[in-house]
């Protein structure tokens, strides 16, 4: 075999690897963009944004409230799997003095997560599995925890990793997929097998965040030292 016939065949060689590589990251683009298809048609003024190759933001209305849901892909925690969280955004108004957060099982990796700036600690209000941190930034520097009792029932969900009510509306993220596992222990990528949003997961989140807002614009300030 001639060297010219070789440089042949690596040069055929190269471009088939490169035609091959193009076709995986467009089809796993083509992926990342279907993650919230499943939800789209419960929107109104549905609209997509970002770059091709990476996870979109979906903005719309729901039900009349623009909303706003956002991917995260959490691979810090050590031993522990990749998780594809979905951060939901309702976008209301509320007359309260400041955010009060839920984050439950905190690991401290939680980037994603505002807690870390807020200092000061309350009890968690009955029914919300432990563990849990309820926390604002300061004495009465957001509504009572009381306010949450309409979220009980999906903070117990294991699929709800926080939430939170402030000023600008409320916000829940929600586990959508976890890593597959053979492929992370092997080359250590995050692979999702076709991920989606499941429309009553959006549904009832939402109408818990309504519930939840709709009891913060009657209640107390939180004033414990």
């Amino acid at each position: 075999m001639t060297t010219l016939v070789v440089l042949a065949l690596v040069a055929a060689g190269v471009v088939v690897l490169v035609v091959l590589h193009r076709r995986a990251r467009a089809a796993a683009a083509t992926e990342r963009w279907a993650l919230f298809a499943d939800v789209l048609p419960l929107l109104d003024d549905a609209r997509l944004t970002g770059e091709r190759g990476d996870h979109p933001v979906l903005t719309g209305r729901l039900d009349g409230r623009p909303v706003t849901m956002r991917v995260i892909v959490d691979a810090v925690a050590l031993r522990k799997l990749p998780v594809l969280w979905v951060e939901v955004v309702v976008h209301r108004p509320l007359a309260v003095p400041g955010t009060l957060n839920v984050l439950l099982r905190p690991l401290g990796t939680e980037f994603f997560s505002p807690d870390s700036g807020f200092t000061h600690e309350l009890e968690p209000p009955a029914g919300v599995p432990r563990p849990v941190r309820v926390s604002c930034a300061g004495p009465g520097r957001a509504p009572s925890p009381d306010v949450l009792a309409p979220a009980v029932e999906l903070l117990a969900d294991r699929d709800t990793k926080e939430l939170g009510v402030g000023r600008g509306g409320l916000r829940v993220v929600l586990r959508v997929a976890e890593a597959e596992q053979a492929s992370y222990r092997s080359t250590r990528r995050a692979v999702f097998d076709r991920p989606r949003l499941r429309p009553d997961a959006l549904t009832r989140a939402v109408a818990v965040l309504e519930q939840v807002g709709d009891r913060a614009q009657g209640a107390v300030v939180e004033v414990t030292s």
